[in-house]
């Protein structure tokens, strides 16, 4: 017998632990192992993405622009005598 986790997950969820055999508690565990690696591999996703667009925005010179346009506008803020 094969685990399928796109439709065998579901036999699990409402059988109290203390009441599964052996078996049942070993699919549970895998059940909530493979669910906390999915987790983790989306968190991993989401950072990698993010660090793609900063650099991205970082090597189109983005920044720097902005850094200048801030600095130029600060300096003509800055009341003259």
């Amino acid at each position: 017998m094969r685990f399928n986790p796109l439709t065998d997950h579901e036999r699990y969820l409402d059988k109290d632990p203390k009441e599964m055999s052996l078996t049942e508690l070993r699919m549970l565990l895998k059940i909530k192992r493979m669910d906390l690696q999915l987790g983790w591999n989306e968190f991993e996703g989401k950072i990698k993405f993010w660090q793609r667009v900063i650099r991205s925005v970082r090597e189109s010179g983005m920044v720097d622009q902005v850094k200048d346009g801030i600095q130029s506008y600060l300096q003509n803020k800055t009341p003259k005598e």
